[in-house]
């Protein structure tokens, strides 16, 4: 069976839209009347109000017969199966005893009126009617009790022995959880023939309306609202049918209301109407509904019809009723509300009977597809209606048992579901599937509100405990640290390693350090046992502590049962997300940056007004586009004003959804680690964690191979990503040990215990994942003060980016990022041999948290290790932390993790520095301060010059500070000075002028002072060391007397280790060379969203990749790493504006005047799309689908692949110079085809053009590598001109962070 993808986007109105009947509010509709032919139409669980009582009725109704059987059976069915004795399967007189058996099971506890498990709220209701009902002539109760009591009487010895053990509290009459007698013989007696055989579909149109008058409905659409083709297609006695009947005709005869009567009209003309608006096929021949005709009519009079008092037949009263149906917001309306349910399935089908009521829906209709609701699996999407092909009714159908839920709110479901034989299903669309059944366990208990909590609640939570201990009659005793001088207690030290009390414990709540209540109870445990270890049995303080330690134990158990409580209910609630409980949940509000000349780079502010381009590329501020010229540059084209779209900065996503193809539960995208790019084709299974998990449970005794997970270690090795991680695993592996040790000792516990607790963790995984050759532009004013010393015009340099694993629950996850820019041998004085430490970042969910800092510091050791063994000899690190609401790498982190301080993050490099010189990795540490701006006989074209660091930007600041104020001297002289402010500025500009001509004639530079001036109180932030390279020169490696010492204490220990350390070390670096990995230095690591850390912050924005909770961390992580094993991929997808799934294959059919506006394959065929309020023609464009990128290439291939690309772009500038059209070359007329298609082409790379992306590719590496500024190969001076911009971009960024240090510090001195 072809089984649609079911994701759903969020709306506008911010509700989930969902095809399965989820109660949700209406969005608000705007419009005429007459647009309601393109109006979305939502369904709501609201019935009508003129529907009678179940139990009342006309008896020559055929409808109000099937109600009345339906509840017989029911009530049947309920009764034998409460007291059948046959264990589940094996029951001879009904083969749905054991699924009624279950449904008694889950009643007898269930309590939710919204309950979403099949047949439980129906059948309670019924339950409830039965027990309630004094009516002896009653169609529905009487016929069940004359049979069960002639039942009863046939069976009455068998009946006494039952009836003790099986009536309960709640059976009146014998109805109850298990309250009737034996049925065994009743059911023998039921005929086999197709008499009384009622149609599953009616069972499912009547269940809610056959409820009783008045009760409850349950608002969870299928899950819970229908019986099952199996219940179905059973039959009823034939006693019971001819003593409905009769009961029926002796019955009381309910009058119809004429309210009821009035909602039902107004119902069936709003399908009318809206029938009549969609109908395509010629007047007179629909076979829909006879009124189609009178009714297209009628519809073209209202669409022009202005008339306050009409006196046109049902005008007046037809635009009453849609402008009703426009405002109502109430989902519960007797008129709109069945309206918009009836609508979502197929409204067409039921509207051509005169005296159709929506609350019913009657089987009347002559629509080819009417039962494919029934036969097929979510068919449709939010606002479109597909049919399946008529022929799916004559498949031959078998039937599968459906897996359970393993949620101890949900009933165990036995429901089985038709699938067409040979029906392909995807095995590899989820990495769950991959998952074993600890990992999906684990993965299943990380989503609860136990451990998925937020920082205040989880502080309200464990305050609230940690009150109750402190108010206790001994709290007083731990309220405070243990003073050992005032106590005299000598040796406390020595006994206790880790001291902890209450008082420190809600010091650290306050502040924030716990982030998971197994850290606050580990703490709370340790102030108690440390007490009990310290005190010997049968003290006074030991028995307090041990009383109020178990007083803990229950609040603790207490507080975790209280949230399961609170996390099972909510995840109960229809409109909430199975898994983690919550319902609708917002991405963080999407950043726009303005490209404008005024605010570089600048956040444009929420809630504010600016223009976009139609690709989301670039954005400007309301103030820098009214300055703006009307036509605007992009580098690579141009476009004028108007084609830039105005927009409000004030959009919010919603996570988007998907459902279970086997219990059909909704659940967040997120929490299900699904990946939609790999569902191209929308038609993969599905299967959810919990489900998921029932499967594994049954292959536990012969558990099936599971196909190996996508993972960091199919990104491949790197000669530098080698090193690192085997460096890095080997001293975690030791830290690890040190850890265990000492928890042993606190917590009294054996080694081994303390070991498997503390190396819990996943294994680490480090992968290069960049490493690109670039240039760095030196900017102009630098270039011209300069231009006497041959200063260059670029430095070259290698960009390396490193990113850290971990695997947690079965997820690599994303936890570290580093950046780097090596300045090799071949670079220009001064960057030659250096290493610039430009970016690194990281996010809190590293197992075990403690080894967090010591991982990452590891990381940032083995590198200047193995950079000094390459030879480089100064490494350059700029400590600055990021601006408030910057993210350096990760999009959103999470709010609990606190951004350092400037002193904080300086220490935290030192620190890291520190242990560098304690291993002889690094000699002298200075700062730039020290090294280049004080000393007298350097100028500014002696310190370095990275890309992103502090000095390029101030530089040209400086430098042109000083050119102004030279030209100020020069026009002020001749003229008076009218103050003596205006006396003191010249003579301030005198001595700058003077200064800078000391310098042209060999004196001091004053751009060297002024940075003197500029970075003199925070010159910690720009740190300086040395490397200890193989030709470092003595001086450099000097260090302090302290460092000495101890590399001489750890010499005489453990010399023999750091002699094969040191070996093993240097045959690491060589051993590259002969094993399968990548040599980083030689081969071009090219990625595309990963080459500049804004490449990165781009594709998570775009696609809200988030790392602010570990859930949304693994779910970023698996998707990262589908595009680094699919590089090829478009980093961006279109989504279809009607059903909001990911066009991946097929066509897109494009909208080129509304923006963002393209309609997937299916939805561009179906009238019943919703397309808003676009009524263009809309252009189909082909998407490609992409295939794997080179990561399984042998070296040889992939040598042969970059020997491929530069005779491709040799060729591509051999044509582009060729005019010759009998050019001898082969490949020349083809590749100037290729170039004219890049210039004719509508498609683009953007819009998925195979050529063009190759193209442009080429081009791009191209424009990479050329020198000429006059290049006459097509696009190669625009595409220098983007890269240009992008790195002005990020120049911008950089120089933002720049100034807002300089603010921050002259701050500082001013408070001083």
């Amino acid at each position: 069976m072809e089984i649609a993808r079911k994701t759903q986007q969020a709306k506008e109105n911010g509700a989930r839209s969902s095809h399965r009947g989820h109660n949700r509010d209406p969005p608000s509709t705007s419009g005429t009347a007459p647009a309601m032919g393109g109006m979305p139409f939502h369904s709501t669980p609201g019935m009508d109000d003129g529907r009678i009582s179940s139990q009342h009725g006309d008896p020559n109704d055929p409808e109000w017969k099937i109600r009345i059987r339906h509840k017989q059976q029911r009530l049947l069915l309920l009764h034998h199966s409460s007291k059948c004795p046959y264990e589940d399967q094996k029951c001879k007189v009904t083969p749905y005893c054991a699924e009624m058996k279950k449904l008694w099971k889950h009643m007898a506890r269930c309590v939710d009126n919204d309950c979403r498990v099949p047949h439980c709220f129906s059948s309670r209701s019924i339950l409830s009617h039965y027990r309630k009902c004094k009516d002896l002539r009653c169609p529905a109760c009487g016929p069940v009790r004359e049979t069960v009591r002639k039942t009863m009487r046939s069976n009455s010895d068998n009946n006494r022995k039952n009836r003790g053990a099986d009536v309960t509290s709640s059976g009146i009459d014998g109805i109850g959880l298990g309250g009737l007698g034996n049925e065994v013989d009743l059911m023998n007696q039921m005929p086999q023939g197709n008499n009384y055989i009622v149609n599953p579909q009616d069972m499912q149109r009547q269940e809610v309306a056959s409820m009783p008058y008045g009760a409850p409905q349950s608002q969870s659409g299928n899950h819970g609202g229908g019986m099952p083709p199996q219940f179905g297609n059973h039959v009823f006695p034939e006693a019971l049918v001819n003593g409905a009947q009769k009961g029926a005709s002796a019955g009381q005869k309910r009058q119809r209301d004429p309210e009821s009567s009035k909602s039902k009209h107004k119902q069936q003309r709003l399908l009318l109407l809206r029938h009549a608006s969609k109908c395509t096929v010629p007047t007179g021949t629909c076979t829909v509904t006879p009124h189609c005709a009178e009714m297209k009519v009628l519809w073209r009079h209202i669409a022009n019809c202005k008339e306050p008092q009409c006196n046109v037949k049902h005008c007046m009263s037809s635009r009453y009723v849609l402008s009703h149906y426009r405002k109502c917001k109430d989902p519960y309306c007797d008129i709109c509300g069945p309206v918009r349910d009836i609508i979502k399935n197929r409204a067409d089908t039921y509207i051509h009977d005169p005296t159709f009521n929506p609350a019913v829906q009657e089987k009347t209709s002559n629509h080819p597809s009417n039962n494919e609701d029934i036969k097929t699996k979510r068919q449709k999407t939010s606002h479109k209606t597909t049919s399946a092909p008529d022929q799916a009714q004559n498949q031959k159908e078998v039937c599968v048992p459906v897996p359970t839920s393993g949620e101890e709110n949900r009933a165990k479901s036995t429901d089985v579901k038709p699938v067409q034989k040979g029906a392909a299903v995807s095995e590899e669309h989820s990495l769950l599937e991959c998952f074993s059944l600890q990992q999906i366990k684990t993965h299943i208990e990380s989503l609860k509100k136990t451990v998925q909590v937020a920082p205040a609640k989880l502080k309200a939570k464990c305050l609230e405990v940690l009150t109750g201990l402190q108010t206790h009659e001994h709290g007083w005793v731990f309220a405070s640290p243990v003073d050992p001088v005032e106590l005299n207690l000598d040796d406390y030290f020595d006994i206790i390693k880790k001291p902890m009390d209450l008082g420190t414990v809600q010091k650290k709540l306050e502040a924030g350090s716990y982030h998971a209540f197994g850290e606050f109870k580990a703490d709370v445990r340790l102030t108690f046992d440390n007490a009990m270890k310290y005190n010997e049995d049968g003290t006074l303080v030991h028995n307090m502590a041990k009383e109020l330690k178990k007083q803990f134990e229950m609040d603790y158990k207490a507080l975790m049962k209280q949230l399961e409580k609170e996390h099972r209910e909510e995840s109960k609630k229809a409109q909430a997300c199975g898994l983690c409980g919550c319902e609708k949940l917002n991405f963080e509000p999407p950043v726009f940056f303005c490209n404008g000349l005024n605010c570089p780079s600048k956040r444009i502010r929420r809630n504010t007004h600016f223009y976009i381009t139609s690709d989301k590329q670039y954005a400007w501020c309301t103030q820098c586009f009214n300055e703006m010229d009307n036509e605007i540059d992009l580098g690579t084209s141009k476009i004028t004003k108007e084609e830039l779209n105005k927009r409000k900065n004030d959009e919010l996503h919603e996570e988007s959804w998907v459902q279970c193809d086997d219990c059909e539960r909704w659940i967040h995208q997120i929490c299900g680690l699904y990946n939609t790019r790999q569902d191209k084709e929308n038609k993969s299974s599905y299967s959810c964690p919990l489900c998921l998990y029932e499967k594994r449970k049954k292959e536990k005794d012969s558990p099936k191979q599971l196909p190996p997970a996508p993972s960091a270690n199919d990104i491949p090795k790197t000669k530098l990503s080698d090193w690192l991680e085997k460096d890095v695993v080997k001293k975690v592996k030791v830290r690890l040990d040190e850890i265990a040790k000492e928890k042993s000792e606190t917590e009294n516990i054996s080694f081994d215990k303390a070991y498997k607790e503390v190396a819990c963790c996943g294994s680490i995984t480090i992968r290069q994942v960049t490493s690109t050759d670039r240039k760095l532009e030196v900017r102009e004013k630098m270039k011209a003060r300069y231009a006497h010393k041959n200063y260059p015009d670029e430095f070259p340099y290698r960009c390396k980016c490193i990113v850290v694993f971990q695997n947690i629950d079965g997820v690599d996850v994303i936890l570290f990022a580093l950046y780097v820019y090596e300045h090799g041998d071949d670079n220009p004085f001064p960057n030659k041999k250096t290493v610039y430490v430009s970016y690194l970042d990281s996010v809190h969910f590293m197992k075990p948290r403690q080894i967090r800092t010591f991982i990452y510091h590891e990381i940032l050791i083995s590198y200047l290790d193995y950079a000094r063994q390459k030879g480089f000899e100064q490494a350059f690190i700029w400590a600055c932390p990021p601006l408030k609401g910057d993210d350096y790498i990760f999009y959103a982190k999470p709010e609990d993790q606190k951004t350092p301080k400037d002193v904080r993050l300086r220490q935290w490099y030192l620190e890291m520095l520190t242990e560098c010189q304690k291993r002889e990795v690094v000699g002298k540490v200075t700062d730039m301060y020290d090294q280049y701006f004080n000393n007298k006989e350097l100028d500014a074209s002696c310190v370095p010059y990275f890309e992103g660091d502090y000095f390029p930007g101030e530089a040209e600041n400086i430098i042109k500070t000083i050119e102004d104020g030279d030209g100020k001297r020069k026009s002020s002289v001749g003229k008076k000075k009218k103050d003596a402010s205006k006396k003191d500025r010249s003579t301030s500009t005198d001595v700058e002028g003077s200064g800078d001509k000391c310098f042209r004639e060999g004196g001091r530079d004053p751009v060297m002072q002024k940075f003197c001036d500029a970075i003199g109180g925070m010159k910690e932030s720009f740190i300086v060391a040395f490397l200890n390279c193989p030709d470092a020169k003595p001086e450099n490696l000097v260090v302090p007397e302290d460092i000495l010492e101890y590399r001489k204490a750890k010499l005489e220990s453990v010399k023999g280790d750091i002699d094969a350390d040191k070996k093993n070390d240097d045959n690491q670096i060589t051993k590259g060379a002969h094993t399968k990995v990548l040599d980083d230095d030689i081969e071009e690591i090219d990625c595309e969203f990963f080459n500049t850390r804004q490449c990165f912050l781009d594709l998570c924005r775009g696609n809200h990749y988030q790392f602010d909770e570990l859930r949304r961390a693994k779910h970023t992580s698996m998707m990262v790493l589908w595009h680094l094993q699919n590089r090829e991929a478009p980093k961006f997808v279109q989504q279809c504006f009607s059903c909001n799934r990911e066009i991946l294959s097929g066509y897109r059919h494009h909208c080129t005047v509304c923006p963002e506006f393209d309609l997937c394959g299916e939805c561009v065929q179906s009238p019943n799309a919703n397309r808003g309020t676009c009524t263009h023609k809309l252009e189909p464009i082909k998407v490609e689908s992409t295939s794997n990128s080179n990561n399984g290439l042998t070296p040889e291939q992939r040598k042969e692949r970059q020997r491929n690309i530069q005779l491709h772009i040799h060729l591509i500038e051999h044509a582009s110079r060729c005019v010759n059209p009998e050019c001898k070359s082969s490949n020349c007329a083809k590749m100037k085809a290729y170039l004219k298609h890049g210039e004719s082409c509508k498609t683009k790379a953007s819009g998925g053009c195979k050529v063009c992306k190759r193209i442009w590719t080429l081009l791009r590496i191209h424009a990479q590598q050329c020198k000429n500024p006059n290049c006459t190969i097509p696009q190669c001076i625009a595409i220098k001109k983007r890269l240009r911009q992008l790195q002005q971009k990020q120049q911008a960024m950089d120089d933002r962070r720049r100034q807002e240090m300089n603010r921050h510090y002259r701050m500082g001195m001013m408070g001083n």
